[in-house]
């Protein structure tokens, strides 16, 4: 499902917390690694005039390099078995992790590129009305947005301030739409023409219209009364 840029941008903030904190798994596996930096290759068997004794073998250099663990006995190799087995171990993790963190920095390229299409803040103004008496006018220019009140009833008044910034609007336009969460939400969306879920171009068309009071917006270019959009 292609989001918004607003669910991108939350979505970014997550991928990036995600990588600091694999970032710092990693580095910890690379501290935990280095107290094993002498444990290497791996252990084998070899016959040396009829008696079986336990080698390391590793390559360093291009050269096989080796290291006599003493004859095969039961159990006499165990702390170095343990030993490779646990570096494995912390290697496997740490591959995986790489793999994670690569997959992570992708997402986030893709999350970037997706907001550099970001098109530039629109610019509009609407009325809000109780019934048919107007309650405010809204200049939204840049990241300023300006109310012009004229009730100051809190019932009646949508607005406690005459500044704000475009997100402090956002979520009050937000309150009088469907919650964001309901499972038949994208079902809503279509029915309305829409496709993604944005404050403003819900209010649009539903007038930011509820069942709880009588509050409701008029846009630009809009002949429309109280009797034309309330539902009660």
């Amino acid at each position: 499902m292609v989001m918004v840029m607003e669910d991108i941008k939350q979505f970014k903030r997550m991928l990036v917390y995600e990588r600091s904190i694999l970032q710092e798994e990693i580095s910890q596996l690379d501290q935990q690694l280095a107290g094993y930096k002498n444990i290497c290759g791996t252990i084998v068997i070899k016959k040396i005039k009829g008696k079986l004794y336990y080698y390391r073998q590793w390559k360093e250099e291009g050269r096989l390099r080796t290291k006599s663990l003493g004859p095969v006995k039961p159990g006499i190799i165990a702390q170095e078995e343990n030993a490779l087995q646990q570096k494995q171990n912390l290697e496997e993790e740490r591959r995986k992790k790489l793999e994670l963190l690569e997959q992570l920095e992708q997402s986030i390229k893709r999350a970037d590129r997706q907001l550099e299409k970001e098109p530039l803040l629109e610019d509009y103004t609407f009325e809000v009305y109780w019934k048919d008496e107007i309650s405010a006018r809204v200049y939204v220019r840049g990241a300023e947005v300006k109310v012009a009140r004229f009730i100051d009833h809190p019932v009646h008044q949508l607005f406690a301030k005459e500044k704000m910034s475009r997100h402090q609007l956002n979520r009050i336009l937000e309150s009088r739409c469907w919650e964001r969460e309901r499972p038949d939400i994208q079902e809503i969306l279509a029915y309305r023409g829409l496709k993604y879920y944005r404050p403003l171009d819900i209010v649009r068309k539903t007038h930011g219209v509820s069942y709880n009071d009588y509050i409701w917006f008029r846009f630009p270019g809009e002949k429309i009364t109280s009797k034309d959009v309330l539902v009660r």
